[in-house]
């Protein structure tokens, strides 16, 4: 548990976490208490979330000082007193903290990663006219599922719904490797898997999914709060259960010979790792009666072009698996490899 903590990358955007890794992983207490992170799930993100989702239901600490989500900003940086009050807080809540653990899964929906559904619709209508499918395996809430409801801005260019309350940039290189993020194909059907996934009709997992999202990342924030209210007033359709068992049931019921676009982001890294040959079958599973196009954004430790450290985006088709992209975790930014070219979708 404290090896989780002391190698954990990815919190680059948030200072505090940062800082607070170390406080961790040097805690015994600490990290009995995020031994209650049910299985599978990341035990940084799921402490840290724990505590966010109680200081932003109101429980008034001496903490929440250091948090931009709670005081804005007037948040305190980083010192000494912060590691004390984290401690302290989390002993004086424990119970709480350790029931939150036991109970909620790490869903954060980053709807900046959006834009990989997106770029996914793109290459499928580039490789065909006909109707496709869409699946996301860990769709948490279903906010990434209307992808096409959504504005998006990459670097200078701007496609999508310009109308839309919900509207993503992100910073892109090598834009001449991109499809066309306009031409989309119709849409047959949608569908997400999450083991647990929130009602966006509850205030509490509203909130618990608003914890996810790091203090400092206001910017986030606002855009889960936008795609929240969009989403909920026309829900796509998500199945309960592990995908791993729902994912083959439901691959059976597609029409057979139709594509089917398959996408995955940051949710492998929480399946457990002797599951993971397992669900990849399951991923598999939607390509055996019809073309399939499956993105997955969970490649890591990727170098891109640019020399920036980032998450391969994998594309797999006909023609296998291969690396199609290098981004930031959250999709900050972007930059296309040659092998996007390739994208194809027959069967």
């Amino acid at each position: 548990m404290a090896d989780a903590f002391r190698t954990a990358r990815g919190f680059g955007s948030s200072p505090l976490y940062g800082q607070l890794l170390a406080v961790v992983a040097n805690n015994e207490a600490l990290l009995e208490l995020a031994t209650q992170t049910r299985h599978g799930q990341q035990p940084t993100f799921a402490l840290f979330g724990a505590v966010h989702y109680l200081l932003l239901r109101g429980t008034s600490d001496p903490l929440g000082e250091y948090y931009a989500s709670v005081v804005g900003d007037s948040a305190r940086p980083f010192d000494a007193d912060a590691g004390v009050a984290f401690t302290r807080f989390c002993e004086a809540h424990s119970a709480q903290i350790a029931s939150i653990l036991g109970t909620r899964l790490v869903q954060t929906n980053h709807v900046q990663r959006a834009l990989v559904l997106r770029l996914g619709l793109a290459l499928t209508r580039r490789a065909t006219a006909a109707p496709v499918r869409i699946v996301e395996v860990g769709c948490s809430a279903g906010l990434n599922l209307r992808a096409d409801r959504y504005a998006f801005t990459l670097g200078t260019a701007t496609f999508g719904d310009r109308t839309s309350p919900v509207h993503i940039r992100a910073e892109v290189s090598s834009a001449e490797l991109l499809p066309d993020m306009d031409q989309l194909p119709r849409i047959a059907d949608v569908v997400g898997i999450d083991l647990d996934p929130p009602d966006l009709t509850s205030d509490d997992d509203r909130a618990w999914l608003r914890a996810l999202v790091w203090p400092e990342n206001s910017y986030q924030a606002t855009q889960l709060q936008a795609a929240m209210d969009v989403v909920a007033a026309d829900p796509p359709r998500v199945l309960r259960g592990n995908s791993i068992e729902v994912g083959p049931k439901l691959a059976a019921t597609l029409p057979p010979g139709l594509p089917r676009l398959v996408v995955h982001t940051a949710t492998r890294i929480h399946v457990p790792a002797e599951e993971r040959p397992a669900f990849d079958a399951a991923v598999a599973a939607f390509g055996v009666d019809g073309p399939m196009l499956h993105l997955a954004l969970e490649d890591d430790q990727r170098i891109a072009p640019s020399g920036r450290p980032g998450i391969g985006l994998t594309a797999t088709d006909a023609d296998g698996s291969r690396t199609i992209a290098v981004a930031d975790g959250h999709l900050a930014w972007l930059e296309p490899l040659p092998a996007m070219r390739d994208v194809q979708i027959s069967w």
